[in-house]
């Protein structure tokens, strides 16, 4: 496939992310499909879409810190996370890796050994709607301990499709542009007084436009570690599990961030590619 253009750069930077069709490669996204079955519970049939509606009955569900993470309608199948070939599905597809190093840096980009897991969704059914709430990537617990350098430091996120994901279908949801915002709101708060602005922008992000992700078994989205993303619910019609795999990109020894410094200056210690183009 060819690299990003301009046009794709330019957009990532503006709106802190950027979706790709058909790069996965069919043969190990299948592959991943079975082995995700390998870690559904008992009552769950891969042949009986009735059997795959949430939530987790509390006899299956496993906490956010287990290898098999199941939690109301949340799945997040981590044990083949370090697997080869799973690994090599997404973090190190050469395209895809090519694509980081273009947005990161050239010869900059440190290899993954590992990816986040397979993550589903299941299907809600005739369950109430229930609210998208979105987070960002920078453990925002503790935002008032964490150095800024490492608050601020250099990393994208991608999510690949291993099977077709409609609208409506629970897939990644991101909120353009909110990775700005958050970068500034970064560099001009200290302490405790950061958590709280945090949280008075998150309250306000829930309440603005937003861009659910759907698509082909194949397709892949990059998103800025900062921007505000969520997995939405899945409440298709069609009767399916939102099936994605998720991996992370950082930068090798990337410069710290200095005070008073924008978001655009930002770009240029991250990429001489992305600091080459017009400034938005």
């Amino acid at each position: 496939m060819h690299p990003l253009t301009h046009d794709e750069i330019r957009f990532f930077k503006r709106e802190g992310y950027l979706v790709k069709r058909g790069v996965l490669d069919p043969e190990l996204m299948a592959r991943a499909r079975e082995r995700k079955w390998a870690g559904a519970p008992p009552r769950m049939k891969r042949d009986d879409p009735a059997t795959w509606f949430g939530p987790f009955r509390p006899d299956e569900e496993h906490g956010e810190e287990a290898e098999n993470c199941c939690i109301g309608f949340t799945w997040k199948f981590r044990e083949p996370a370090r697997e080869a070939w799973m690994v090599a599905m997404l973090a190190t597809n050469p395209v895809i890796f090519g694509w980081a190093e273009q947005l990161l840096g050239r010869g900059e980009v440190e290899p993954p050994e590992r990816i986040r897991g397979i993550y589903c969704r299941l299907p809600m059914g005739d369950q109430p709607p229930q609210p998208t709430v979105c987070h960002c990537d920078v453990t925002p617990d503790r935002l008032h301990e964490t150095p800024l350098e490492k608050l601020l430091a250099p990393g994208l996120g991608v999510v690949g499709l291993i099977d077709d994901v409609p609208p409506s279908g629970g897939a990644f949801t991101v909120w353009p542009g909110t990775h700005r915002i958050i970068h500034d709101l970064l560099l001009n708060t200290e302490g405790l007084a950061r958590n709280e602005a945090y949280k008075k922008r998150i309250i306000e992000f829930n309440a603005d436009p937003r861009v659910e992700g759907h698509g082909a078994a194949g397709d892949i989205l990059f998103w800025h570690r900062l921007l505000a993303h969520t997995a939405g619910w899945n409440r298709s019609p069609r009767i399916q599990l939102r099936e994605s795999v998720l991996s992370d990109y950082s930068k090798r020894d990337a410069t710290p961030a200095e005070p008073g410094q924008s978001l655009d200056d930002m770009w240029q210690r991250w990429s001489h590619e992305v600091h080459s183009l017009p400034r938005d």
